[in-house]
């Protein structure tokens, strides 16, 4: 996994280098307008390390995202994506950015607030005794700082660090011989997580 995503960011670091041979530094006001207030486009990919009871101290996090950035240098948008936390989750969640500066080196602060869907499959354990167990997810957290390296009028490459919050619950049913009667019991886990990000920023 620790391939893949070092894969990655050398793809990202080659797309950076190339086109910041490209810079025009004379500025219009078109590429001014695109700095103070514009749509933008975000995806990105993370490592998010911590501890795991699977033997799984880290996991790779894809995300794509969409926001505004308005005159206040504040960004508001949303964003969903696929990753792994003992689980395989499909994420949602709402955006918030602000911009320290507007210049081409632009460090920011960030926080995304959501759910994280589980996307497991029911497993059956027992067909004679009923027993199965049923995976949902839960609240996500995440706040980080980064900055932002605009190589030219609309794309940017992104690295930052972050903390990463997720709960997820596993519930595991017992009934006999499919009476619909039984017991259950639910295990929450929470997965406090340090995140380091790349990714390409489009406006």
């Amino acid at each position: 996994m620790l391939r893949i995503y070092f894969t990655i960011a050398g793809m990202i670091i080659f797309l950076s280098s190339t086109a910041q041979q490209q810079v025009d530094t004379t500025g219009t006001k078109k590429q001014l307008q695109a700095i103070h207030h514009s749509y933008f486009i975000h995806p990105s990919v993370s490592n998010l390390a911590g501890k795991s009871t699977n033997e799984e101290p880290n996991s790779l996090s894809i995300h794509l995202l969409s926001a505004y950035k308005f005159r206040s240098r504040l960004s508001v948008g949303a964003g969903s994506g696929i990753e792994h936390l003992e689980l395989s989750l499909l994420p949602a969640y709402g955006y918030l950015r602000y911009d320290l500066n507007d210049s081409r080196a632009t460090p920011y602060a960030w926080i995304k607030a959501g759910y994280a869907f589980s996307l497991e499959k029911d497993e059956t354990e027992d067909t004679w005794y009923g027993s199965y167990c049923e995976s949902s997810g839960g609240i996500l957290l995440n706040a980080g700082i980064g900055i932002v390296l605009y190589s030219r009028q609309n794309m940017g490459v992104n690295m930052g660090v972050g903390y990463r919050f997720q709960k997820i619950s596993v519930t595991y049913h017992d009934t006999w011989w499919g009476a619909g009667e039984g017991s259950y019991r639910e295990i929450f886990t929470e997965f406090n997580r340090f995140e380091l990000q790349l990714g390409i920023v489009f406006r």
